[in-house]
């Protein structure tokens, strides 16, 4: 077993304002964020929430509207890493496709802390634990909606990238494979990756506590710079077609889109319902998986 998943184990997350139960259905907004939890936290947990509350106040404040979506997947400690991230890489794809279907005016933010930084990594680039897919097209309809990606405390932070923010910008853990890497250049523009030197996950540093106050220290940076980001977007419907002042709820977790495979062994089944999710989801394999088990397991 790795430094870095015995760290996470050792982590104690805040459960104030928290729940068992995901939040996976919002009206159709003008910015929707889709967030991905850190391993053993509950949904919506008092680590991160402040910085969802401090993004959607800088964009009400404006004028415009905002929410919030769970990305849905099990974060059970000690659980199987890449199992865990591949359905939630999985889900993370399904979900925002089928917002953005019923949505397509909408604009999209994404976040991810700890475990869940590596299922947005994922999301938008495919490899590692989920070497069966290749992450959201950027050219598609999903894809162009992204105005803004940021994750914290990072498992497959990669060292000397643009998008890389704080001292740990030069450091890796266990780093992320060659082909989602490149893939995830396409998101480097609306990407932005919070590594602290000393952090463990990310950066193979010896630090707990630098993997634990992201939240304390660059809540407002990171809603800013997603709100900045936001602002410059381009508008992705003229006025009159805007769905934006739609009153129907959107359930973000059904009518999932197709999600592409590398290989039919790898086949995907996903069947959800909103408050519940079952996903049949084939063990990874191949180099990458076998990598981060290494790693991780």
């Amino acid at each position: 077993m790795s430094f870095a998943l015995l760290a996470l184990g050792a982590i104690g997350l805040v459960a104030a304002q928290a729940s068992e139960t995901p939040k996976l259905t919002a009206e159709c907004v003008d910015t929707i964020i889709f967030f991905a939890r850190g391993n053993d936290a509950h949904y919506h947990d008092g680590r991160t929430t402040p910085f969802l509350d401090a993004t959607c106040a800088k964009i009400v404040a404006e004028g415009n509207t905002c929410d919030y979506i769970d990305i849905q997947f099990d974060v059970t400690l000690g659980g199987p890493w890449c199992a865990q991230v591949s359905e939630g890489s999985t889900n993370g794809i399904s979900q925002i496709t089928a917002y953005q279907a019923q949505c397509p005016c909408t604009h999209i933010v994404i976040g991810g802390y700890s475990e869940g930084a590596n299922v947005v990594g994922d999301t938008l680039a495919g490899g590692g634990c989920s070497d069966f897919t290749t992450g959201i097209d950027p050219t598609s309809a999903a894809g162009q909606a992204i105005a803004a990606a940021v994750v914290w405390g990072d498992p497959r932070h990669a060292a000397d990238q643009s998008y890389n923010v704080l001292d740990g910008s030069s450091l890796q853990a266990a780093g992320r494979d060659a082909e989602s890497l490149a893939r995830l250049q396409a998101y480097a523009s609306v990407l932005r990756n919070y590594c602290a030197a000393g952090d463990p996950i990310c950066a193979g540093g010896d630090n707990v506590t630098q993997h634990l106050n992201y939240f304390d220290l660059y809540t407002d940076d990171a809603a800013t710079w997603v709100v900045g980001k936001v602002d410059a977007a381009a508008a992705l419907c003229d006025a009159t077609s805007s769905s934006v002042a739609s009153a129907g709820a959107t359930t973000a977790s059904s009518a999932a889109g197709p999600v592409a495979a590398n290989s039919t062994s790898n086949a995907v089944s996903i069947a959800t319902s909103i408050g519940a999710t079952q996903s049949a989801i084939a063990t990874p394999s191949g180099a990458n998986a076998s990598s981060i088990a290494t790693v991780y397991l």
